[in-house]
């Protein structure tokens, strides 16, 4: 007997939909699958086989064939574990066929015959979805991902005797378990504990102005930064309070997030992040850490912190071929990896945020406390390449606080009231992206930081007076174009918080001494 029934699968971060088919006919008992199947995929045949025999529906002793189309793209995971038990339920005549050409399945069959989670879910309904299928069936534990996707009539199940208590159900019974098992999901996820995003406040910095002021505009236009200075000055203390003055995701970059994170199986609690991604890898990272790796590569760090910010804490630690893979992401918000299985586009929209002391002691140029050599320190600086330190818009040296600013006030009413806290300084960041959604409208939103040549040209005009200053001010710095345009952005940007409309040479020179990229030499 012939059945099929619908699936859906991954490839990097692609989703597709599948068909699972089954034959069941007389001859030699075998179970074959095919289909161009990872071992992942194999291995359901042993734990289809126990759980099968668990719920009394033990496999036929007859030629069993299952193929998985299309027969072109490597199958990997265990999401294809349910529609492959349910259509050979279905052959069996444990389940009625035609129901299955209607439905959409994925998960996980334990050995007991318990559906377990998958990762993946939130990416596949999205491309289960343009089909427009009857119904969907999913784990219990990523019905929150189900129902972030519009209004499919998804369900979740905890066994396959659910699953086909659910398919041999009517249409009526069907919408009374979806309802029931939305609100027992709805139940738990209100019993589970929030978890507190404990960011810092800015404000609980002492000193720091010039700092903050550069994370600031970093924040407004999306703009990569770099903060260098000795030990214990604040450098990372920084970069933890700069997610609480981002401006919040909107739905859409919600979903293309959580997608992300739920195809790397990343994805907390089966529900949408909420909170723009900050990732922070060690320093010891590999090259495919951070970039993605596999013959099918996951989701590397870049694309992790996709909508969000890359932290690199003591940045001149990491191996320089690791820090100078991040230059095309930074420049195209994507990266490009080729891999034996095929070459696959992945987002990296991201923020880089760097920290770095200016040697390996971490005091020079103090040479009362530094005891680095001269060749130590210009190799210890080399791992910072020219070009990746171009693609930097602000540079931000970070000095000694004095110790009498850690006596001061710090109550709740200072921080809350306190122009360089963190309250303050979001409603400034918001306020400039609104600016900038104002003068993009019509045209897709852009942050400043992400302005191509052409639409510099249309968004950031300069006068004559701004021209002349510009020119002169990039011969005497030696400024590449690329570093002429990055000032152009970091103008417009701090143009925004101030309200103005045109760019003005107090602008560019604000910009101009943020891009001055000699305070790791100073």
């Amino acid at each position: 007997m012939y059945c099929q029934i619908n699936a859906g699968g991954l490839y990097g971060l692609q989703s597709y939909v599948a068909q699972v088919e089954v034959d069941i006919s007389k001859g030699l008992p075998c179970f074959d699958m095919v289909g161009l199947l990872d071992s992942e995929v194999r291995e359901a045949r042993e734990r289809l086989r126990v759980s099968l025999h668990h719920i009394n529906a033990a496999l036929p002793a007859e030629k069993i064939t299952v193929n998985y189309s299309p027969a072109g793209i490597v199958k990997s995971g265990t999401s294809f574990d349910l529609p492959t038990a349910l259509v050979i339920l279905a052959a069996q005549g444990k389940v009625p066929p035609e129901r299955l050409r209607e439905l959409w399945a994925v998960g996980e069959v334990g050995l007991d015959a318990r559906i377990k989670q998958v990762r993946g879910v939130l990416a596949m309904l999205h491309a289960a979805n343009q089909s427009a299928f009857r119904s969907y069936l999913i784990p219990f534990e990523n019905l929150g991902e189900g129902l972030a996707v519009g209004k499919l009539p998804v369900m979740g199940v905890c066994s396959l005797e659910e699953a086909m208590e659910y398919v041999n159900a009517s249409a009526q019974e069907q919408e009374r378990m979806r309802r029931d098992a939305e609100d027992r999901w709805q139940s738990q996820a209100k019993g589970r504990m929030e978890k507190e995003k404990k960011t810092p406040d800015f404000a609980l910095l002492c000193g720091m102005e010039e700092a903050k002021r550069a994370a600031m505009i970093a924040a407004a236009g999306a703009h990569n930064l770099l903060l260098a200075g000795p030990p214990g000055t604040g450098k990372t203390m920084l970069a933890r309070c700069l997610p609480g003055i981002l401006p919040p995701m909107s739905e859409e970059e919600k979903q293309e997030v959580s997608a992300i994170y739920s195809a790397a199986g990343q994805l907390e609690d089966g529900t949408l992040i909420q909170e723009r991604p900050f990732v922070s890898p060690h320093h010891t990272v590999s090259v495919y850490a951070m970039t993605g790796g596999g013959a099918v590569p996951k989701p590397g760090m870049v694309t992790l912190a996709h909508r969000g910010v890359l932290f690199l804490d003591e940045m001149a630690e990491f191996k320089r071929q690791t820090l100078d893979v991040l230059r095309q992401p930074m420049e195209e918000g994507k990266i490009f990896l080729a891999r034996s299985r095929g070459n696959f586009v992945y987002p990296a929209d991201f923020m880089l945020l760097g920290a770095t002391n200016p040697c390996p002691c971490g005091y020079y140029p103090d040479r009362n406390r530094c005891r680095c050599q001269d060749w130590e320190v210009r190799r210890y600086l080399a791992r910072l390449s020219g070009p990746l330190l171009d693609r930097m818009d602000l540079c931000c040296q970070i000095k000694q606080t004095p110790i009498r600013k850690l006596w001061e006030k710090r109550e709740a009413s200072y921080i809350d009231s306190d122009k360089n806290g963190s309250k303050w300084m979001r409603e400034q960041v918001l306020e400039a992206r609104k600016r900038q959604q104002m003068r993009c409208r019509g045209a897709a939103m852009r942050e400043n930081g992400r302005l191509s040549p052409g639409e510099i040209l249309k968004y950031c005009p300069l006068g004559l007076e701004e021209q002349e200053f510009l020119e002169q001010a990039s011969e005497q710095a030696g400024l590449s174009m690329r570093g002429c345009h990055r000032v152009i952005r970091v103008a417009r940007t701090i143009a925004d918080l101030e309200g103005k409309d045109l760019i003005g040479v107090e602008h560019l020179g604000q910009a101009l001494f943020f891009r001055n990229q000699n305070v790791l030499r100073e």
